[in-house]
């Protein structure tokens, strides 16, 4: 890193206006300021986690070597390469501070971020560690839990015209009945996303696919169901058009580790799903029948809808259409028809 004075004496030496020339392109280019840089990728995406396979892969896409950089921008008309590779000590990552290096990643969120908002998921993550029932005594959960309520009051109940599905391991099924597909027992269930231990939730998906990577990839069996009963839904994937007074509180939480964070399947404790926990508490005491949001394991428009609802048995409030495996014949799908 340039000291303060080699920073002042290198600026003294260039013959144009680096610093300005360079966000000229970059903003020319890409439209956005740097999200991150190497030194910082990984916790970028630590703190963001969703942002690396949403909006069309638009993060991914982003990223830029400074030569390639260089060589199609507008500086070489001011700037040799030898005096490119000079004057860019003078930019600094915005992220980290470090001075750039390799690769850069120009990106914007595709919303307005809650202010401050890294700062906040760490203060929910050492609560989550050390005192997870008392989330609600820090200000900014309180603030989701009175947003969620107010989301509640505006959202009205639909029915659900496009089939879900649901998977069950393939080996613990006795049969093929749509009873086996529905609330498991409450001495069965471990922490999720969205539920406690103990409290039975009913996890679908938007494809056969998604369930058998949210199943981990294990052999599955996977009902293709319609649900015949309107439902109220916090929907977290498309939050303009679902909640749009919210939709970027919403959007920062679902973009955050705070939602979207993967949680290794090892141990009963698991850290990561406390505040969708928390989520998925404020959502059932504001009324609502389930969650909608963007699966972490399945493609950019595969989605989850988790019904919180215990009332809401698959097996008297849904049609069943067809039954399928996966996993058990080279990772293909076999229909019952």
């Amino acid at each position: 890193m340039l000291s303060i004075a080699e920073k002042e004496l290198l600026q003294k030496e260039d013959p144009y206006w680096f610093e300005e020339l360079f966000y000229r392109d970059l903003e020319s280019w890409f439209s956005s300021d740097i999200a991150c840089c190497d030194e910082c990728y990984d916790d970028y995406l630590a703190c963001w986690p969703h942002a690396y396979a949403a909006d069309k892969a638009a993060f991914q896409c982003s990223s830029i070597d400074l030569e390639c950089f260089y060589s199609g921008s507008r500086l070489r008309a001011y700037y040799t390469k030898e005096q490119f590779d000079k004057y860019i000590c003078l930019i600094s990552c915005p992220r980290c501070g470090n001075e750039l290096k390799y690769n850069i990643w120009p990106y914007s969120l595709p919303f307005n971020a809650i202010e401050n908002f890294e700062s906040k998921i760490n203060e929910i993550s050492e609560i989550a560690k050390k005192t997870p029932f008392l989330l609600l005594e820090n200000y900014f959960a309180r603030e989701v839990y009175d947003a969620i309520l107010n989301i509640s009051k505006e959202t009205e109940k639909k029915l659900l015209s496009a089939s879900l599905f649901r998977a069950r391991e393939s080996s613990s099924l006795k049969s093929e009945e749509i009873s086996e597909f529905d609330f498991p027992p409450n001495s069965v269930v471990s922490e999720g996303r969205y539920n406690h231990a103990g409290m039975p939730v009913l996890y679908l998906a938007s494809d056969p696919k998604t369930c058998y990577h949210e199943m981990r990839g294990v052999p599955c069996t996977i009902a293709e169901l319609n649900l015949l009963e309107k439902i109220k839904i916090l929907d977290l994937t498309d939050t303009y058009d679902s909640h749009q007074d919210y939709s970027d509180l919403l959007s920062t939480l679902v973009y955050s580790a705070l939602m979207s964070a993967k949680q290794d399947n090892t141990g009963w404790h698991r850290p990561k799903y406390v505040f969708s926990r928390f989520v998925g508490d404020c959502a059932n005491s504001a009324g609502f029948d389930a969650i909608k949001y963007p699966s972490t394991r399945g493609g950019e428009d595969s989605f989850n809808i988790v019904i919180i609802n215990s009332s809401l048995s698959i097996s008297k409030h849904s049609k069943l259409i067809d039954i399928v495996k996966y996993g058990e014949h080279d990772n293909t799908a076999v229909t019952n028809g």
